[in-house]
């Protein structure tokens, strides 16, 4: 039962099987934007537009989302990040239904799902540690990225079959109705089973937060590492689609199986570091 503790909690439980359906809904939609930006524009340039559209909110906008989490209600924020996200997938899915869709509506709807990410990462990840406790929290984390990566094995392969079938908007509504599930899942959650503590003023917060990341050489490579990683790393996915696409004239079927084949390699490397840490340290798995 140690590898899944986390289960003893009644919200864990229901919180958990809601972002189950939802992670695969967000990696669904990520394949069917992709493909309707391609079919609304032929140009992986609106690809990278629309990229740092949705992406950049999180750049600026994520410390206020941390301020948020210290002062306002987190079952309550998330139920409106969660409302904000499927609204935003519902809009879109209808346009394309209803063959009104343009690239300006892309756009600003996934700079709206961005601001919303925005605010809801932080806040979730504080929300778990309400949710199971400080002591289940590590397992609750590990449970948490399996469902993650879980949805992401699932998520592209089911939406190239969908789009095949009956074009990018199902799975634009598909994932508006996953982020609904999620807000009902919250809306189910005992308040008197959490953890909740004292909050601190969020400005001591990251006050703090900044001069133990100052003090920590360690931390702040590995900060430094993730910035450049992600910052570049991003852009795989841009000339991942264009050349499944462009330059091999895949299907919309053969593009959401290839995402899943990437999922498929990041379980695989997950597990191949995990043992490679033991018997060589974390260095060398990231070198």
């Amino acid at each position: 039962m140690g590898t899944l503790r986390s289960f003893k909690h009644r919200n864990f439980r229901i919180l958990f099987s809601a972002n189950f359906i939802s992670n695969i809904g967000t990696w669904a939609q990520g394949v069917a934007q992709a493909w309707l930006i391609l079919e609304l524009t032929n140009s992986g340039s609106y690809l990278g537009v629309v990229t740092a559209l949705q992406f950049l909110p999180t750049l600026f906008f994520s410390i206020s989302g941390g301020k948020i989490a210290d002062k306002l209600n987190k079952r309550k924020v998330l139920m409106f990040t969660n409302l904000t996200g499927g609204l935003s997938a519902l809009s879109v899915g209808t346009l394309v239904l209803t063959e009104n869709i343009k690239i300006w509506h892309v756009m600003f709807f996934a700079f709206m799902l961005g601001m919303g990410n925005a605010i809801d990462a932080p806040v979730r990840q504080s929300f778990n540690v309400e949710v199971v406790g400080k002591d289940d929290l590590p397992n609750a984390v590990g449970l948490n990225s399996a469902n993650f990566n879980t949805g992401r094995l699932i998520g592209p392969g089911l939406s190239g079959l969908l789009i095949a079938a009956y074009g990018t908007g199902v799975s634009f509504i598909l994932n508006g109705i996953s982020y609904l599930i999620v807000i009902v899942a919250l809306l189910n959650i005992r308040e008197a089973d959490l953890f909740r503590e004292e909050r601190k003023s969020s400005s001591t917060k990251v006050r703090e937060a900044l001069r133990y990341v100052a003090a920590r050489p360690d931390i702040l490579s590995v900060m430094i590492t993730v910035f450049f990683a992600t910052s570049f790393g991003l852009n795989f996915n841009i000339f991942n689609t264009m050349m499944a696409t462009q330059v091999f004239d895949k299907s919309a079927a053969e593009y959401g199986a290839l995402g899943s084949i990437l999922a498929i390699g990041s379980l695989s490397g997950a597990i191949i570091s995990a043992r490679l840490e033991k018997k060589r340290g974390p260095r060398f798995v990231m070198i």
